[in-house]
């Protein structure tokens, strides 16, 4: 076996050191890379109607972005003017039901040594009410503050307006052979993105939407607001619905036992609609992701980004998927 001679082992060191210096780095900017990446996600939605409205009307495309964001921005704010205190009102109405219903729950099972052994250990482990406000505003804190919300928007904003002017500066980093790959498989996961996103809205809707009708017909209380929780954590696929549904069995569940079991049937039943009919229709013209590669998506984001990066790893897993196909999968063929 021949071994490298120095000039050749010298280029492999200084490769992997270059390789670890990166890694070191992407983990260290791992906060700003999430926030750049929320604006992607956010421009991609704004130029999924600019185009459609610039092609049309033929107006100039900073026109239609502009036009588009201003339309989101007061849409936002209409409905924090009509809703906001409502949805407040309720989101505190909701956090308090689950409260008395966990209340509920532990004298009904306090008879049971098993139950209630289980409902002990399940406390601790969350680390009761207090421990949980904390996570609530640590999550705020972290991804939810002002002040990062206006730079997601801002960013937003300017990669929606000119993004050729942020894509050609990336692409001049790439070396000329490789350049118009890339440039292709760029092309294609924005596409890739902007259905997936498209689609995903639509499920969260109707997920949202069929749930507050199902649990309102049963008698469950706090129905709408149950609703929108589901179809705002649908995004998150997997986790996120097993999650959205825990309150609404919870507070159920405190009504009686027969109740719970029926808000189980219709979050069972809005799934099976959803994986089945929903998903389907929408994963036709866009990018199919199996659940196992959606599970180790959401798990490996959430170690890298931290809780903000379990809500934008599909968004990621779509953009890394198609990347690894152009650029790789199929020049190994």
């Amino acid at each position: 076996m021949t071994l490298p001679t120095l000039p050749v082992y010298s280029r492999y060191v200084l490769v992997t050191l270059a390789l670890l210096a990166v890694a070191l780095l992407v983990g260290k900017l791992a906060p700003v890379l999430l926030l750049v990446f929320a604006g992607i996600v956010i421009a991609t939605v704004i130029r999924a109607a600019s185009t459609p409205l610039a092609r049309r009307t033929g107006i100039p495309d900073s026109v239609a972005v502009s036009i588009v964001s201003a339309l989101l921005v007061a849409l936002a704010l209409l409905g924090l003017w009509f809703f906001g205190r409502q949805l407040l009102a309720q989101t505190d109405e909701l956090w308090n039901a689950i409260q008395v219903a966990w209340d509920k729950i532990q004298e009904r099972v306090a008879d049971s040594a098993i139950l209630s052994s289980a409902m002990e250990n399940a406390q601790a482990a969350v680390g009761g009410t207090e421990a949980m406000n904390k996570i609530a505003k640590g999550t705020f804190t972290v991804f939810g503050g002002l002040g990062d919300l206006i730079l997601v928007a801002f960013l937003a904003i300017y990669l929606a307006v000119n993004p050729a002017t942020y894509r050609n500066g990336f692409l001049a980093l790439i070396p000329g052979r490789a350049r118009g790959a890339v440039a292709g498989a760029f092309d294609k996961a924005g596409g890739s993105l902007r259905k997936w996103l498209l689609g995903q809205l639509g499920a969260m809707c109707f997920v949202g939407v069929v749930a507050a009708i199902g649990l309102s017909i049963i008698g469950v209380p706090m129905a709408i607001p149950l609703g929108i929780l589901l179809g705002v954590l649908d995004f998150v696929p997997v986790v996120g619905p097993l999650i959205g549904a825990l309150p609404g069995v919870v507070i159920a569940f405190a009504q009686g036992p027969d109740l719970a079991l029926k808000a189980i049937a219709v979050y069972v039943a809005v799934q099976f609609i959803e994986g089945h009919l929903v998903i389907p229709i929408a994963q036709k013209w866009a990018v199919s992701m199996p659940p196992a590669l959606a599970l180790t998506a959401i798990v490996a984001a959430g170690l890298l980004f931290g809780f903000p990066g379990i809500f934008f790893a599909l968004p990621l897993a779509v953009v890394a998927t198609v990347l690894v196909r152009e650029l790789y999968a199929e020049r190994i063929k």
